[in-house]
C-alpha cells in the first residue's frame, strides 16, 4: 500500500512541472497552399510586461524572430503587404481576450504569470488568422521562465517551436 501511494506521488510531482501545450482550430479553415505570413496589426496589442530580468522589448523582438524562423524552417515567406495568414501572440490575459474566440473551443486557460522568488511561469499564446482576418488557429504553452535573460531567450524559443510543430494541423487531427 505504501509503495503504491509513493509511486502515485511520485507520478503527480513528475507531472506536475510539465509545461502545458494546448492547440486548438477551426475544423473548416483551409491549411493547404500557405505560403506567405505577416504579422497581425491588432490594435489592442501591449508589449509584453518587463520583469527583474527582461524588458517588454527583449521579449518581443525574441518572439517575433522565433517566429519568422520557424516560419522560413516550414516554407512560408514573410509577406509586406497581403499575406496568406497573419499571425500575433500575447503573453498576457488582456492579449489573448482581446482575440476572436473559437466558440466551443476556446477552453485553455488564460495567460499566467505566476510563481515564487525562484520560479516563475508563463503562458506564450499564438493566434493565426486567414486573409479575412479570421481566426483559424490558437496554441498556448505555459512552462517555467529562465532566470537570466539567456535562459528566457531559450525558454521563448523552444515555445514557439513547440507550438508552431502543431502548424498547420494536419488533415483529421484533433486539438489537444
Amino acid at each position: 500500500m505504501r509503495r503504491t501511494l509513493f509511486l502515485v506521488l511520485a507520478l503527480a510531482v513528475a507531472c506536475a512541472g510539465k509545461p502545458q501545450l494546448h492547440f486548438a482550430w477551426d475544423k473548416a479553415a483551409s491549411f493547404s497552399n500557405l505560403k506567405t505570413w505577416a504579422w497581425y496589426d491588432d490594435p489592442n496589442f501591449k508589449l509584453p510586461g518587463g520583469s527583474s530580468i527582461v524588458d517588454g522589448q527583449f521579449v518581443d523582438q525574441r518572439v517575433r524572430a522565433a517566429v519568422a524562423a520557424n516560419m522560413a524552417k516550414q516554407g512560408l515567406v514573410k509577406a509586406d503587404g497581403k499575406a496568406d495568414i497573419y499571425i500575433s501572440y500575447a503573453t498576457r490575459p488582456d492579449g489573448v481576450v482581446s482575440q476572436d474566440k473559437f466558440g466551443s473551443y476556446y477552453w485553455w486557460s488564460y495567460t499566467v504569470v505566476a510563481g515564487t522568488k525562484h520560479q516563475k511561469q508563463g503562458t506564450l499564446t499564438l493566434d493565426i488568422r486567414d486573409a479575412n482576418d479570421k481566426l483559424i488557429w490558437r496554441a498556448s504553452k505555459m512552462a517555467i521562465l529562465g532566470t537570466n535573460p539567456e535562459a528566457l531567450g531559450r525558454n521563448i524559443d523552444d515555445a514557439v517551436a513547440d507550438l508552431l510543430s502543431k502548424f498547420p494541423p494536419p488533415p483529421g487531427a484533433e486539438a489537444q
